[in-house]
């Protein structure tokens, strides 16, 4: 009788001590399950936007960070950021399932009136020229909006060109002091022109450094009339454009009022340097610019066809006899500094593009019609394989070859 009711005892201790263990576990899964789902729908909703699906994930991660307080996915080599720790509730989320800016504790105080020095910053690493500082800008402004960020910059010759507002402009040793303390993170942009939703959801509580060229109209065209406003060329550039521009075309002959289509006709450095042709840099010819000039001509009454370039003679050679079978008019732009060539051709009524961003802008920046050279980038090139056609050219724009 002993011996049965010891046995008992001891497989109700075990029961017991199961059970005391297994409770806590249920309430402790109840209580993260609603964050998860929360993040798991928050990762479909950005695979879904792409057209990708959840279950591969391949490639490395693209977010370093030197507190380890994050785990980051790359799936279907799009960096997608999983947030971890105690910084997420359920109120950290709206009803989509996306991070709420408003309502999380980490980044709520960045709403309200308070030195700037408070405010989570982000800024972006400005190399290369004009035209890629613009992309690199603009998604830096459009990612500071979304995530509801202070931005600071670098120093770079558009604060000369162009009337920034809302940006904090440093000099170098306070932007490399600044960037460089244990509270910024680098957000890789990827690929040179395909678009990384995952800028949508920069982490929180910390600072955010943008790395890439972020060549895509995808990270900041739903906002750009602010934009176009950030991108408005100082006075001067505008006054000597306009200089430019009427000089230009004063020798026309028309009573009437002209339609002024810009043509940015990109030779030089692209010709000459045989690394653009290996990369899939192929130049537009002349078919393409006839083909072009015939679709204004036909659509629109006394066009005067106004050309900025780096390759005058090949320009004049070309496109003058182009004007002449199409009998219309066709002026130079000669003389002037980048940024007023780029403020003519963004006054013109419609563009006809060269190929790169430089004069990806200048037309981004015209109210106009744009037709595109969809030969750039050659297909099965090297920048083939880093552009997508979809995400750097918009949708409305017209291409030719």
């Amino acid at each position: 009788m002993r011996l049965s009711w010891c046995l008992t005892k001891l497989r109700l201790r075990r029961w017991h001590i199961f059970y005391t263990l297994l409770i806590p576990f249920m309430m402790l899964v109840y209580v993260l399950a609603p964050v998860n789902r929360r993040i798991e729908h928050q990762q479909d909703v950005i695979l879904k936007e792409n057209g990708e699906s959840s279950h591969t994930t391949t490639g490395t991660p693209k977010i370093r960070t030197r507190m380890g307080w994050m785990v980051i996915n790359t799936v279907n080599k799009i960096p997608v950021v999983q947030y971890r720790g105690a910084e997420l509730t359920n109120k950290s989320f709206d009803e989509r399932g996306w991070l709420n800016v408003k309502n999380n504790p980490c980044v709520e105080e960045t709403n309200k009136p308070q030195p700037e020095s408070k405010c989570l910053q982000i800024t972006v690493e400005i190399q290369s020229r004009m035209g890629n500082h613009m992309f690199m800008v603009a998604a830096m402004i459009a990612a500071a909006k979304m995530n509801g960020r202070c931005s600071i910059i670098s120093p770079t010759p558009m604060l000369k060109v162009f009337n920034l507002q809302n940006i904090m402009a440093l000099n170098k040793s306070e932007w490399k002091n600044t960037t460089t303390k244990s509270n910024w993170l680098i957000f890789d942009s990827g690929q040179i022109a395909v678009y990384n939703p995952a800028v949508k959801v920069l982490p929180i509580c910390k600072n955010i450094i943008l790395r890439g060229f972020f060549q895509s109209w995808k990270y900041f065209h739903y906002m750009k009339p602010e934009i176009v406003k950030q991108f408005t060329f100082r006075p001067k550039v505008q006054e000597k454009a306009k200089i430019a521009v009427s000089n230009a075309t004063s020798a026309v002959k028309i009573a009437k009022s002209i339609t002024v289509v810009g043509i940015h006709v990109r030779r030089g450095d692209i010709i000459k340097d045989p690394f653009y042709k290996r990369h899939g840099f192929d130049v537009p010819d002349a078919r393409y610019f006839f083909k072009a000039m015939t679709y204004f001509q036909k659509k629109y009454s006394n066009v005067v066809f106004v050309v900025a370039t780096n390759g005058i003679e090949w320009s004049k050679a070309n496109l003058n006899v182009v004007a002449n079978i199409l009998g219309t008019n066709v002026v130079y732009l000669q003389g002037n500094s980048p940024e007023v060539d780029m403020a003519a051709l963004a006054m013109s009524d419609h563009m006809i593009m060269s190929l790169g961003t430089y004069s990806w802008w200048a037309a981004y920046l015209c109210k106009g019609e744009v037709i595109y050279f969809s030969g750039y980038p050659r297909d099965g090139s090297i920048m083939g394989g880093k552009l997508k056609k979809a995400d750097y050219y918009l949708p409305y724009w017209i291409g030719m070859k």
